[in-house]
């Protein structure tokens, strides 16, 4: 519904709801205009990162590694279509990795670790197609260029208090299908949610990556969605 839409397309209202559950994300400070980041980005810990607040796959998103050149770029800087934009802690992943959480029926469905070559913004797991261990995934179900991105993925089950929290995440945000992604700090081992989706970009090659085809239960669940919902209007009609 509109409070599943409206969670994933504003990365501030995420940021408000992580907070209201009391889970940890990377400090950020809202901007409505370019000229407010040098302030905004003030007491918060660098390098840092200004990012559009509605926007996907990293688009936009800019690193910064000093107030120096955060003030010579502000003129550059864009805000995106609402003319909003984070000013947000950058967290150099540890062991420079990603961990996605996907839910079905907002419950745990499976988690992957993507590992990327840099600091890439661009990180949608649909787009990865070699694990780990240097297997590649099968093609057909592969971006074109997805080779040249480097990204590897690998099946990864998250510590049962992660589980938890991103259940209760969905759950806070109506979404009943859709993944959480979270980092661990490579400074302090802190962990840090920071991104959450109504969408699923299903891992490429699923079963050979997490075991199993995530499509196939998700057919499943539709299925059953649609018969609860026809037997609900039967009902309905028949009072």
């Amino acid at each position: 519904g509109y409070q599943a839409f409206e969670s994933e397309v504003s990365k501030a209202a995420q940021l408000a709801m992580l907070d209201d559950l009391g889970l940890p994300y990377p400090r950020a400070r809202v901007i409505h205009r370019a000229a407010q980041a040098p302030a905004a980005a003030e007491g918060l810990r660098w390098p840092i990162a200004v990012k559009p607040n509605i926007g996907g796959s990293g688009a936009g998103v800019r690193r910064f590694d000093s107030p120096e050149e955060l003030q010579a770029a502000v003129a550059t800087l864009d805000l995106g279509i609402d003319s909003t934009a984070l000013v947000q802690e950058f967290i150099p992943a540890e062991e420079s990795r990603i961990i996605r959480v996907e839910v079905l029926g907002g419950e745990y469905l499976y988690g992957i670790r993507i590992y990327t070559p840099g600091n890439s913004f661009d990180l949608c797991p649909a787009d990865v197609c070699q694990r780990v261990d240097g297997a590649a995934l099968d093609a057909q179900v592969c971006a074109v260029d997805a080779p040249s991105r480097g990204l590897r993925v690998e099946g990864y089950e998250p510590p049962r208090p992660v589980i938890e929290a991103v259940e209760r995440i969905m759950a806070e945000a109506r979404i009943e299908v859709g993944g959480i992604e979270y980092m661990v700090d490579s400074r302090d081992g802190q962990l840090y949610y920071y991104d959450i989706n109504a969408l699923s970009n299903f891992v490429a090659d699923a079963p050979n990556v997490v075991g199993f085809d995530p499509f196939a239960r998700l057919a499943d669940w539709l299925e059953r969605e649609a018969e609860a919902a026809e037997a609900a209007r039967a009902r309905k009609e028949a009072a």
